[in-house]
């Protein structure tokens, strides 16, 4: 399991994790069309095998593959 704002980090769509909690407080991270505003949120490793879309904003995506 690893939470959504670390994921953010990850995938290079926020520079900190500070900014990554703000964006979810905000409301403008979303998981496959889902809001997310819980800023302990986080993804399974289920979910990671299957593939996880997450939104930043509208224009800023990255989708999760865990091989």
């Amino acid at each position: 399991m690893i939470d959504v704002n670390s994921l953010l980090v990850l995938g290079k769509m926020v520079p900190s994790k500070s900014e990554g909690r703000r964006a979810i407080e905000q409301g403008g991270v979303s998981i496959d069309g889902n809001k997310i505003s819980d800023v302990r949120a986080t993804v399974t490793k289920e979910q990671l095998e299957a593939g996880v879309l997450i939104k930043r904003g509208k224009k800023s995506f990255n989708k999760f593959l865990l091989k």
